[in-house]
């Protein structure tokens, strides 16, 4: 399976990570908007939220995703950290993974493409420990397997099968489909593993 680089990315991928095996991230493509390569979506108490990191001012879906650079010029990261706080600071896995996410969101890399190799790291030891994770060095043209880049967007996310469990605000929201990893850790920690 290949698939683009993402922020945090939907619970759907990593579920197809877990099913496939091993997965391909094309670092080659070039930036798309509408994509999760530099949103997500987690819950909050009127449902989904939308976290974006802002990037450097420049025709970014003209450039390959290698060359896209984070903009620091408004505080996103106490931004980010603020609703994840809020919209999880009660869930039953927050105090175990919070300072682990802080830490890598103040890394400050200059490169999304660090920053988001940097979290499917971190999320893939929890979630998906057993998925050989390769990064291409380039921009794969054709692949054989299963191609999933620009398939999961911001507009169709909700369509993909994601698998159920308890979330913070389900009593208010009801069950919210294929939302960020960061819901299935923050509510399951290592246990959303066998939920994917």
């Amino acid at each position: 399976m290949i698939i683009e680089s993402q922020y945090f990315p939907p619970i759907s991928v990593l579920a197809a990570f877990k099913r496939r095996g091993k997965v391909i991230i094309d670092t080659g493509d070039f930036f798309r908007k509408g994509s999760f390569r530099n949103k997500c979506y987690i819950n909050a108490s009127q449902g989904p939220l939308l976290l974006s990191v802002p990037l450097k001012k420049r025709k970014n879906n003209l450039q390959p995703f290698s060359d896209v650079r984070i903009s620091y010029d408004e505080d996103w990261v106490s931004q980010h950290l603020s609703s994840l706080q809020t919209c999880y600071g009660k869930s039953a896995y927050f105090i175990y993974f919070f300072d682990e996410i802080t830490a890598l969101l103040k890394e400050r890399p200059v490169y999304l493409l660090d920053l988001n190799r940097n979290i499917l790291k971190m999320i893939a030891t929890y979630l998906i420990p057993e998925v050989t994770i390769i990064y291409s060095d380039s921009y794969v043209d054709e692949y054989l397997g299963e191609d999933k880049r620009n398939q999961i967007l911001l507009k169709n996310y909700t369509l993909f099968e994601s698998p159920r469990y308890l979330q913070v605000f389900e009593d208010r929201t009801g069950f919210v489909p294929n939302l960020s990893c960061l819901d299935l850790l923050f509510c399951l920690g290592k246990y959303g593993h066998d939920i994917l």
